[in-house]
């Protein structure tokens, strides 16, 4: 097992950005890589530093990377920074070129946590074709339903509500997709989450279009404490899906 940081220049946003590595004991064949992605406030180093994630993982056999993306919520900004294209374009490029993983669908998955959440369902719903499954912890989902909440930080990064709800950043946009019917998706969230009632609604609605939507509440609230509990059971479910996919 080891741990490393990287340093590279992303041309999408124009300046040199970091991101952590897990690498596991042991090297097989079609080695599957999961994208983990980090919350709001947070960066590359917050799963390894809040969680006990190199000794959940040390029983499964993924390359674990980590990127750093600020408060962007993983989109191309309203301010400027294109974080989406660095996320879906520059990093995987980088990881295939230069760490010579195999990015494949039936060997790629993404999971994060409450903002990380959102990115990973975003990704996977963008591109079904690139990515194997997805898994939200306490993810901001339906993030309409919360805009009041964050206006001032939601118009920096999405722009005016209007053009967000029309736009690909909005999850409900994308369920309807055919592409994405039989995506297998991962939603877990706290009983006692702020975001317990978004996440509902949009399970609620995601359900009528997508056929491997695995959604359960277990109880916890928005904290390390929950995430730091139930990483286990993400990554066991991930790790069921990859031999799934690869039987």
């Amino acid at each position: 097992m080891a741990i490393a940081t990287f340093s590279f220049f992303s041309k999408s946003l124009g300046k040199t950005t970091d991101f952590k590595i897990y690498l596991p004991a042991n090297r097989i064949k079609n080695q599957p890589v999961l994208f983990l992605l980090h919350g709001l406030g947070d960066n590359q180093n917050s799963w390894l530093y809040n969680s006990s994630l190199v000794r959940y993982a040390s029983q499964y056999p993924f390359v674990i990377v980590m990127p750093d993306v600020g408060k962007s919520y993983y989109t191309n900004t309203a301010y400027g920074e294109h974080y989406w294209d660095y996320l879906t374009k520059d990093f995987p490029e980088y990881l295939t070129t230069w760490l010579n993983l195999s990015l494949t669908k039936q060997n790629t998955f993404v999971a994060g946590l409450s903002m990380g959440g959102y990115g990973a369902f975003k990704w996977a719903l963008n591109y079904p074709d690139r990515i194997g499954a997805a898994a939200s912890l306490s993810g901001r989902l339906d993030i309409s339903s919360t805009w009041n909440d964050r206006t001032a930080e939601f118009e920096q990064v999405f722009g005016d509500r209007e053009s967000f709800t029309k736009s690909h950043n909005n999850l409900l946009n994308l369920v309807a997709d055919r592409r994405v019917t039989q995506l297998p998706l991962f939603q877990l969230i706290g009983t006692d989450d702020k975001l317990l009632e978004s996440n509902r609604t949009f399970h609620t609605f995601a359900r009528q279009y997508l056929d491997k939507l695995d959604y359960r509440e277990q109880t916890g609230q928005h904290d390390w404490n929950f995430w730091d509990t139930y990483l286990p059971v993400c990554l066991q479910w991930l790790d069921e899906q990859f031999h799934l996919i690869n039987h």
